[in-house]
């Protein structure tokens, strides 16, 4: 039986498969958490899931999600892994976001998991790859591989710092997503102007977290073998600061 966080990853992984067999690969990229989780092995898990969007239609773009929800094939996947799709609305469906709210059942145990898949769209969508997904994800999971577009290691980390800096309410993961981040070496190279102009606010933001906000809203995400580790203040503290030091070196 995969906990609750696995189990949201297994349907995510599904749809991304799915996903990437009906659209255009050139037209959608994977970024956000799962980006992080799936290409750069964060070990935080993603309770949703973000892409941007290129140039298909609202109409196509619905018309293709709602096909993949539906079909007998990919619900017999779920299945396989003893889930299934109790729920699915569509609240928002507009020129720049297209959300899809969906509740999985996990059918031994009876849990229903919520999640979302959202899509904003973008007039140009550049700094990608497509690459298979994690082979150790993959394998953990007994999946088939993915192949999917998603951004490059310098882009997510130029969002990140924006999403730091621009959110109006501040996330404690994007701070510990910044630390895989710059572990990775993301800050080996120069940053462009606008990602530098956001720094000054992600640092400012980044100070104001303290350990409760991130134990409330991160830890649960992490993987297991790692949440004692991180239970710990002083490895929230020497992250943070870490994360701290390393943006304000971007400022000179």
């Amino acid at each position: 039986m995969w906990n609750q966080r696995q189990a949201v990853e297994i349907f995510h992984l599904h749809f991304l498969r799915a996903l990437g067999l009906r659209v255009d690969k050139q037209l959608i990229a994977l970024k956000g958490g799962c980006n992080l989780r799936f290409f750069f092995k964060s070990i935080r898990y993603s309770e949703d899931m973000d892409l941007d969007a290129h140039t298909i239609s609202v109409g196509t773009l619905r018309s293709n999600v709602s096909r993949i929800l539906e079909a007998p094939t990919f619900r017999n996947g779920l299945q396989v892994h003893q889930l299934e799709i109790v729920r699915v609305s569509a609240p928002k469906q507009t020129e720049t976001t297209q959300r899809w709210k969906i509740t999985l059942k996990q059918s031994r145990a009876g849990n229903e998991l919520p999640t979302k898949i959202e899509f904003s769209r973008r007039d140009v969508i550049d700094t990608t790859l497509v690459e298979p997904v994690d082979p150790l994800v993959i394998q953990s999971y007994r999946l088939y591989p993915v192949l999917m577009r998603h951004y490059t290691l310098q882009a997510a980390f130029s969002q990140k710092i924006a999403a730091l800096a621009l959110r109006e309410q501040i996330q404690s993961r994007d701070v510990f997503d910044l630390k895989l981040l710059l572990d990775a070496g993301a800050a080996q190279q120069p940053i462009n102007a606008l990602t530098k102009g956001h720094v000054e606010a992600a640092i400012l933001n980044a100070m104001v977290i303290d350990y409760d906000a991130f134990a409330a809203q991160v830890l649960a995400f992490i993987e297991p073998d790692y949440q004692q580790f991180y239970g710990q203040r002083s490895a929230w503290a020497t992250l943070q600061a870490q994360v701290i030091a390393s943006l304000e070196r971007l400022q000179s």
